[in-house]
Order: C-alpha cells, then sequence, then structure tokens
C-alpha cells in the first residue's frame, strides 16, 4: 500500500466524493484570489445545478469518462424534456385562455399566465459545465486524491461557432446618423471603432482616458452580475462594488488607440458629462469605486445599467429601421472593418482583447472579403513579372 501511495496510485482519502470535493476546491480558489466574481459565479452555477445533482453521489477515485459523458447525455435529454414540458403546459393555458374569451364576459380579454421557456442546453454550455469538471478533477489529481483525470477522455457534443453577422457600412453610417444628438451616442460610437465590449464602456473610467494621445487603457468592466450584486449590497446598506477585470487575461489593461472622429466624439460627451455634474451639484454621483470617476454615466452620475444600455440600443435601432443587432455587434462590426482595412489579425486580437489571432480568423474568417485578392496582388507585385503574349 505504501508503494501505491508513493506511485500516486492510491487515493488519500477514496471515500471522497464527487459532492464534497467540488465546493471545496471551489471556496479553496476563491480564498486564494484566482477567480473574479463572475468566474466563480460561474463555475458554482456549473456545481449546484448541473454537476453535483448528476455525479455528485460518486467517489472520485470511481469517476470514469464513461460516467461524465453519461452525464452530459442526459443532461440533454433532461433539458428537452423539460422544453417539451413547459410547451404542453403553454398551449393549455392559451387554449383555456382562448376559450373564455370567447364567451361574452364584462372586464379585459383573459391573458394566459406561462411558463417560463427553459433555454436548450447546447454544446457551449456543456463545454462550460466540462471546463469547470476539469478545472476540479486536474486539482483533484495533483492534491493525490486520484491517480489520473478521467475528464479528456470524456465525450463532448461538437461546439459549431455561429457565423457573426454584422451590417453593411452603409447601415453602420445610417444608424450613427440616426442617434445623433442621443445622450448616450458617444458610447454607441465608441463601441464601433474602438470595438470595446458592452461591460468596458460601462466600466471605463476617465483616468484610463489620454484624449490627448488619442488612446484608452481597458482595465474594468461594468457586468450584468457585478451591477445586480452591488444594487442588492446597497440596498442591504452595504458598499456595492460595480467594477471588475476584464474576463479574459488579454483583456486587461489593454491599449486601445483612438481615431479623431472618436477623440472629438469624447471630447464632446466629457463637455456634456461637466454640463450635467454642475446642473445636479452636491446630488451629483461620485465614482462608485478606486477605479476612478465613470466616462458613462446616467445623467445623476450613477453607474449604467448594462442590461438597460443594451434594451436602449435595441430600442434606437429599430427607430432608425435597420434589421435587429446586439450591441455586441458593433463589437464584430469593428473587427470586420480593421480586417476589410487589412489590419492584421495578431494587431486586431491585441486590440479587441481576444485571447489570440486564430479566435479572429476562425470567427470572422468569412468577413474578410476582398482581402485575400489585395494580399495576392500585392505579394505578385513585390517581383514584377512581364506578362508574355503566348505565341
Amino acid at each position: 500500500m505504501l508503494r501505491e501511495f508513493k506511485a500516486g496510485n492510491r487515493s488519500l482519502d477514496p471515500k471522497l466524493t464527487l459532492a464534497e470535493w467540488l465546493p471545496k476546491w471551489l471556496t479553496a480558489r476563491i480564498e486564494r484570489g484566482e477567480l473574479r466574481d463572475g468566474t466563480a459565479e460561474d463555475y458554482r452555477d456549473s456545481i449546484t445545478r448541473y454537476l453535483i445533482p448528476r455525479l455528485g453521489h460518486m467517489k472520485l477515485v470511481e469517476l470514469r469518462a464513461a460516467h461524465i459523458t453519461a452525464a452530459y447525455d442526459a443532461m440533454r435529454r433532461d433539458r428537452i424534456a423539460e422544453i417539451k414540458a413547459a410547451e404542453e403546459i403553454n398551449v393549455q393555458r392559451r387554449t383555456e385562455a382562448d376559450a373564455k374569451n370567447r364567451v361574452k364576459h364584462s372586464g379585459r380579454p383573459r391573458v394566459p399566465h406561462l411558463v417560463r421557456m427553459p433555454r436548450p442546453l447546447g454544446p457551449h454550455t456543456i463545454r462550460r459545465i466540462h471546463n469547470t469538471l476539469s478545472g476540479a478533477l486536474k486539482s483533484a489529481t495533483r492534491a493525490g486524491l486520484i491517480p489520473r483525470n478521467p475528464a479528456p477522455d470524456a465525450e463532448l457534443p461538437k461546439a459549431v461557432m455561429p457565423k457573426v453577422k454584422v451590417w453593411t457600412t452603409e447601415q453602420l453610417d445610417t444608424f450613427l446618423d440616426a442617434i445623433q444628438g442621443q445622450r448616450l451616442y458617444a458610447l454607441y460610437h465608441l463601441a464601433a471603432f474602438a470595438g470595446m465590449r458592452r461591460g468596458e464602456l460601462c466600466g471605463i473610467s476617465w483616468d484610463d482616458v489620454d484624449l490627448d494621445a488619442g488612446r484608452i487603457v481597458v482595465g474594468w468592466q461594468i457586468t450584468d452580475k457585478c451591477y445586480r450584486a452591488a444594487r442588492r449590497a446597497e440596498k442591504e446598506g452595504k458598499v456595492g462594488r460595480y467594477r471588475s477585470k476584464p474576463k479574459t487575461r488579454a483583456g486587461e489593461d489593454r491599449i486601445v488607440d483612438l481615431d479623431v472622429a472618436s477623440i472629438k466624439v469624447l471630447r464632446e460627451w466629457r463637455e456634456t458629462q461637466e454640463r450635467e455634474q454642475r446642473a445636479w451639484g452636491p446630488a451629483y454621483a461620485s465614482a462608485p469605486d478606486e477605479g476612478g470617476p465613470l466616462v458613462f454615466t446616467r445623467e445623476d452620475g450613477g453607474p449604467l445599467d448594462p442590461g438597460l444600455t443594451y434594451s436602449h440600443f435595441i430600442r434606437l435601432v429599430r427607430d432608425a429601421g435597420l434589421s435587429h443587432l446586439k450591441l455586441h455587434g458593433l463589437r464584430h462590426m469593428n473587427i470586420s472593418l480593421q480586417l476589410e482595412a487589412g489590419v492584421s489579425e495578431t494587431i486586431i486580437a491585441m486590440r479587441v482583447g481576444h485571447t489570440s489571432p486564430e479566435l479572429i480568423r476562425s470567427t470572422y474568417g468569412h468577413l474578410i472579403g476582398t482581402i485575400g485578392k489585395r494580399a495576392a496582388e500585392a505579394t505578385a507585385a513585390l517581383v514584377p513579372r512581364k506578362i508574355q503574349k503566348a505565341s
């Protein structure tokens, strides 16, 4: 037995179950400061909603790849059954409401009380759950609790990256013309021409903006989760922490250079914000944390709600008579414009905070358009050759 312990073939705690290990692993990582709040929340969600209900009873030493694969298959089947059940309930309630509305009665028409439709459990969600499990089992291997990590051998559904759809340059121009004069025009302009994420736009600080140099240091974000958590904390009389660091390592404190038009837009916006601050006087909100004064705020200086900012954008798009586009679509638009302008994928990845140029290539390759043709012509032009006429 001693020889097996030294060789790493015997567990230090053979009775430990996955339900016992997963919370312990997550708590330890949070206490060591290895996870941001949003990441920790995602891990906790995967653990409590999916992994423990399906695999929590199993001992770590007995867990195999086949068990993991079967659990994911069962999760997908359960979700399909939940969706079907919800659809049947909603059909029944619509039928009952229609039947009551056909009978003459005073008052408002009956409105069916529909149940919430569960979202499909797609490949990307399964992979997110799997990444949590794999990380926990990797730590268990290092801790001597299992001889090897079975997660890499599990079979996962194929995740196909959806093709990014963006507006044409004419549509973007139409949108920006239509929202001229809107209070948050500068935010949407920056989304299109700096390629920043919604959370980054809501969390950016004036301390990180150098308009003379024409650059922004992206070091903060306000996500939906952080905003809601901060609001809850304030209602309980606590200090709400709205901002967090961007989600990817490549996105931390990156530098985004600004074009001349964007600099002008930001200068005008700062003047507007200063007028609002003077109008509100002492009631104007101060910076929510140590990150410095926010660039984009409510009229009273408070942080923007990322969810409401998104809803506002959708209304502006609809009012402009344009095809539906998510706010994140302006970021996609920026990347596609950089590709069309011939900017290298490495530079684009650095500017927008992607982890690698390969992600740019796989996600936006279909938007390259004539870049390949121009590259071929430019390469051939380096060695000019006379075209021989056929004899």
